[in-house]
């Protein structure tokens, strides 16, 4: 397995937008175990955009931060809070592939500040998303992982690279 001595500045910080299925929620938090008992991921940001007092808890019980944000704003009022200078930004329920670290890993230490985006699985998703890589779309979207500045900015620098791993969504 590859391992790289990521300092706190650079570790991730995963932004998720909640929405009012809770165990969509703790689906996506659940697979960020792993990662955070790596080192790769140091924080994570629960935006609800509802309001929803079961999604304020679970997001304190996980150690996340919880963000109130208003539709429009979430991924930008999420990542403002992200502690590092990375972020990757999900959905409730979606979870990425069992070997997702270590292509986040190899992509933070090869790409410098490329942003890369984890296709969802399906032919529909798939396709949407393809579309948008070879439109060389820079929409700051779900799956994305890039740097903190660039999403804050509300558009990349430069179009995203598919990284090798995808995402899915849970089957709750």
């Amino acid at each position: 397995m590859l391992r790289c001595d990521i300092s706190w500045s650079s570790m991730i910080t995963a932004v998720i937008r909640a929405s009012r299925d809770v165990e969509a929620l703790a689906a996506t938090l659940s697979v960020l175990i792993p990662a955070v008992a790596g080192g790769v991921v140091g924080h994570a940001v629960v935006i609800d955009e509802a309001d929803d007092a079961a999604v304020a808890r679970l997001a304190d019980e996980t150690g996340a931060s919880y963000v109130r944000a208003k539709n429009g704003e979430a991924w930008s009022r999420g990542v403002a809070e992200a502690r590092g200078d990375w972020v990757i930004l999900l959905e409730a329920g979606e979870m990425p592939d069992q070997q997702w670290t270590p292509n986040v890993e190899r992509h933070l230490m090869t790409a410098a500040a490329t942003p890369a985006l984890m296709p969802l699985r399906g032919v529909a998703a798939a396709l949407c998303e393809w579309g948008a890589i070879s439109l060389r779309s820079r929409a700051v979207r779900a799956g994305l992982l890039a740097p903190k500045a660039q999403i804050l900015s509300g558009r990349l620098a430069r179009a995203p690279r598919r990284l090798a791993v995808r995402r899915r969504r849970a089957p709750v």
